[in-house]
Parts: structure tokens; sequence; C-alpha cells
């Protein structure tokens, strides 16, 4: 059953090659610019404050059990922060019944361990394909589609809103940024979307754009808080595995020239997984650390350090679990030494 998502989802890599020379274009120009500003404002280096993405679909997707995985997160890591996509295809399967089971448990487990919670709701959502539109809506036009779309929000909002463990909402992830498997939404469309989450909870507002290409500006604007991803290597059929030539004085100078629009800019995707460029199943977990070490970890965090944001969110958590339970821990262990 999921082999066949999963050929899907590993395989994304190719889908950024064309953005390669922008990034470096980008990557030099900010970065003169960020080396120019650091000598006058040197930047801060605390350590964030840690917390991760988890995903139910891509927990079934590497055959885990998403309540085992995320006990396992909560207990044995000591997590306490995360970003939760709460999945439309997955709720409304059905047209003529919701299930809210799975999402009912992660709230009241999260409410019961002091777990706070950011849910992401709307249709880009994280996670490969990034859309998760139900097969009866996908049939309907574009228009059609936002009105269901606004119904199964508000529904989403007015369900968790009085959480105590919720403390601001994530609407859409990446929405103007050209990746996935997504119908193209509009700015009236989204601001229609953030206006209908602030109308029904008085939480924070969090947005989310790509922290290596396009524009933050647009995205600032509507946000209280802007959600910015960390990548650090990729994969592209030309070069293989990729390092983007940034330094994280890139991140902090594009943060301060949207500070004035947002309370706070924080990393919402740090890299701590591979970039699957193959099916999983090509591979043994052995090979597929090797893609991704315990030493690479280690330097993403001292990297999200570097860029002075105020909180990282780590992406790869269920892959972390994965590997343990096929004989490689060093990626959990590593995981055990964060201050969550």
């Amino acid at each position: 059953k999921s082999a066949k998502k999963f050929n899907t989802i590993v395989l994304k890599g190719g889908s950024r090659n064309h953005i390669i020379a922008l990034v470096l274009i980008l990557a030099i120009t900010t970065g003169v610019f960020a080396f120019a500003f650091n000598q006058i404002n040197q930047v801060p280096q605390a350590e964030p404050d840690y917390g991760l993405t988890f995903s139910i679909v891509y927990a079934e997707q590497l055959g885990l059990d998403y309540q085992e995985v995320y006990k396992a997160l909560v207990e044995d890591l000591g997590v306490s922060r995360v970003r939760l996509p709460i999945y439309w295809s997955e709720v409304e399967s059905d047209p003529r019944n919701s299930n809210w089971e799975v999402y009912d448990w992660l709230f009241e487990y999260s409410e019961n361990h002091n777990v706070e919670l950011i849910p992401v709701v709307g249709s880009k959502v994280p996670r490969w394909p990034e859309c998760f539109i139900p097969y009866w809506v996908e049939k309907l036009n574009t228009t059609y589609q936002h009105k269901e779309l606004l119904k199964f929000m508000k529904y989403s909002v007015e369900r968790y809103k009085d959480s105590e463990s919720v403390i601001r909402w994530q609407v859409e992830n990446e929405p103007f940024f050209p990746f996935g498997e997504c119908p193209t939404v509009s700015s009236e469309q989204f601001q229609q979307r953030v206006e209908l989450v602030r109308s029904l909870d008085d939480k924070p507002i969090q947005v989310t754009v790509s922290g290596e290409v396009g524009p933050w500006l647009d995205s600032a604007q509507a946000a209280d808080v802007l959600g910015i991803s960390m990548y650090r290597q990729t994969w592209n059929d030309l070069f293989g595995y990729f390092v983007y030539p940034i330094s994280p004085e890139f991140y902090f100078f594009r943060a301060g020239l949207v500070a004035p629009y947002v309370d706070k800019v924080i990393v919402s995707e740090l890299q701590a997984e591979p970039w699957f460029p193959e099916a999983i199943e090509n591979r043994t977990p052995a090979k597929w650390y090797e893609s991704f070490t315990a030493e690479m970890f280690q330097n993403n965090l001292d990297f999200a350090i570097q860029s002075g944001l105020s909180e990282a969110y780590l992406w790869g958590a269920e892959w972390w679990y994965f590997l343990l339970l096929n004989g490689e821990d060093r990626l959990w262990e590593k995981a055990k030494e964060i201050n969550w």
C-alpha cells in the first residue's frame, strides 16, 4: 500500500533543478550584503527553541504506527513543540463521514504531556505531494474547491482552538512556492484563508516560505510569524547531492529585512534527514544513513544557531525512528542530545 506512494515521494528532488542557478545568484548577492551587515550587527549565537514537524502520512509511508512514534518522540526524546499538519484528504476521505479520531488522539496526548502545537491547516501542508485534497473535491472546479476548503478549515480551527496545546496556527505551507502536485492558489484566496482563521481564534498566524529561494515579503505581510525552510543538502541530476552555497548570515539578513512586518522569523523546517533521490527500498537503512549522518545532523543544528533565529523545527523525526527500528540508532541518539 505504501510502497507506490513512497516511490513518488522520494523522487521529488529533481523538481528543484531549475532553481539552482537562481540560488547561486541569490546566495552571492545576499551574502555580500549579509557579510557587511554582520560586521555592524553581530549575529546572535543563542541556541534556538527546538521543535519538530510530525506527519502521520509520512509515518504511515514508512510503515510505522503513528502513536508509537509520537509517544517515543515525546517520552524518550523529550520533544515539547510540534508542528502538526492536519491532512484534509485523511480526515474527509469520505464526503459523508469525517474522521477525526487520529487528531483527537494527538491533541489529547499533547495536552496531557504539555506539548505545544502549531496545527497546519489548508490544502497544501507539509510532506510530499504537498497538497492533500480529497478525491471528491478534486472533481470540483477551483471556486468550489476553495469553498470546501474554507469549510474544512473552519471546522478544524473550531474543533481544536480551545486546546491548551495550541500556541498558533499555520495557514498553508509555502503556498506560493511552485513545488509539489498542487493547484495554483491566488493571493486573494490565500488571504481569505488567513482571515478566516483570524476570525475564529485570536492566536498568532504563521505563514511559511522557502528559505533558500523566492520572496519573503508578501507572505510576511499576512503573518504574525514567518517560518522559513533551511535545507543544506539536496539532490539534482546534474551534481548529485548538492549543498546550498548559503551562509547562516543569509537567513539572518533576510529576516532583518522583513522584521518590520512580523513579530518574529523562525526556522519552520530544518533539514534532519536525507534528500531521497530514489525509492527507499533501493538502499538498505545503513546505506541511507551515509546520505545523512549524525555529523551532518550536528552541522545543521550548528548552522541554525549561527543564523540567529529564535525557533527551529526539525524535519525528519519519523525517519530517525524508522532507522532506530532497523538497527541504526545514531540519528536518534543525536536527537536525544538536543535541549528540547
